[in-house]
């Protein structure tokens, strides 16, 4: 009838950590490269736009910044001390390079002053995103498909570090409200 939250262990970090920033790496591409390809199938030319996120580059850390911005609430859920989320958040930012000081890290900071606003935090990563692939026109096509998939973006962060931390409930949960799985 009741179910117990699930919590993580401090033990378990470095492998929860692995596992979060592999399949991160994998849902950045899926985010952009499908934004990119709805855009050339509603017909608007994309041709100027790179399909890869360079290494290092801007885009790769707003992005990142918006995974950790997306995530980080539903990893502190599943951690009882204080201490040991701010440990987490952490590690994992330093293991996706967007540690305290870097590029990433201003991006978050950004998204963050968003409070929880998802509709405000889809807008300003959107125009952050048009702005980082060299504002191609048309400006409105373009911002609604990023802030569009934006939301599936965050639905998709939020299902890895569900997974991750072992609540595959509430996992399944998202992605039915997302209509990835019936």
């Amino acid at each position: 009838m009741f179910d117990r939250k699930i919590y993580i262990e401090k033990i378990d970090f470095a492998q929860i950590i692995a596992s979060l920033v592999r399949t991160f790496e994998t849902s950045r591409e899926e985010y952009f490269l499908g934004s990119i390809l709805q855009l050339k199938r509603e017909g608007y030319d994309v041709s100027n736009i790179s399909r890869e996120i360079a290494p290092k580059s801007e885009l790769e850390d707003a992005l990142k910044a918006f995974q950790l911005t997306s995530m980080m609430g539903i990893a502190y859920d599943h951690i009882r001390n204080i201490g040991d989320q701010l440990e987490f958040d952490k590690s994992l930012s330093l293991s996706m390079n967007a540690e305290d000081g870097s590029r990433a890290w201003s991006y978050r900071d950004k998204y963050l002053d968003c409070r929880g606003d998802m509709l405000t935090l889809t807008k300003t990563f959107s125009k952050d995103i048009y702005r980082l692939i060299g504002s191609p026109e048309p400006r409105i096509e373009f911002l609604i498909q990023f802030q569009a998939g934006a939301q599936l973006f965050i639905g998709m962060c939020q299902v890895a570090t569900h997974s991750a931390c072992g609540d595959e409930k509430m996992a399944m949960k998202l992605k039915k409200r997302m209509g990835i799985v019936k």
